[in-house]
């Protein structure tokens, strides 16, 4: 049989894109989406020849969430969720117009399991990757890392996820998310007013 040849794309250079946008790539019936900042290759599983339609769109988020999906929740034939977005256009009285009316914007999502079948099918259509990472992606990848844990180190937020755990672990509640939930809900600690101070 004859070998496929991938193709991969570049950016070199950008000019007047506003920050935060993403650059959507679409080859033939692949598309890569990618943060336009990133600087990671575009991937595609077939040859230039096959790139087609071939369509460049820059797209720009109005609103967004971030969410842990519960492990295991998948399981269940009622699944889903309701995630508030929260505005992060260039401004955030743009973004908050842009709803309907005005109205607070929301997603609803179901979660099931996939069927294996289809996992290769879709896999990476949002990945601007999807080959063995070269030299420079992995060097950004270690420069995350590195970010990452210097943030979590000057927040504290592995010792306080940890005693977060343990106390889940000992009280053992019934609705363990709303326990731990309720954790965050608590004031932040504010300075001890000198002694003798009215």
């Amino acid at each position: 049989t004859r070998r496929r040849h991938r193709m991969e794309l570049h950016v070199v250079d950008t000019e007047g894109i506003p920050e935060g946008c993403v650059l959507s790539i679409r080859a033939g019936s692949t598309r890569r989406q990618a943060p336009v900042a990133a600087d990671r290759p575009f991937r595609f599983p077939g040859p230039i020849s096959e790139a087609l339609p071939f369509k460049v769109d820059v797209l720009e988020p109005i609103a967004s969430a971030r969410l842990i999906l519960r492990p295991g929740e998948e399981k269940r034939t009622d699944c889903q969720y309701t995630i508030p977005l929260e505005p992060s256009g260039s401004s955030q009285d743009e973004a908050a117009g842009a709803g309907e009316a005005g109205k607070d914007m929301n997603v609803t999502i179901a979660v099931a399991p996939s069927d294996e079948g289809k996992d290769d099918a879709g896999a990476g259509r949002g990945d601007a990757e999807g080959g063995r990472p070269d030299s420079s992606s992995r060097a950004s990848r270690h420069g995350q890392t590195n970010a990452a844990r210097e943030y979590l180190d000057k927040h504290n937020l592995v010792e306080f996820t940890q005693l977060l755990v343990q106390s889940v672990i000992k009280e053992q509640p019934d609705r363990p998310y709303a326990f731990m939930a309720k954790q965050f809900y608590f004031p932040d600690p504010k300075p001890r007013a000198p002694a003798g101070a009215p």
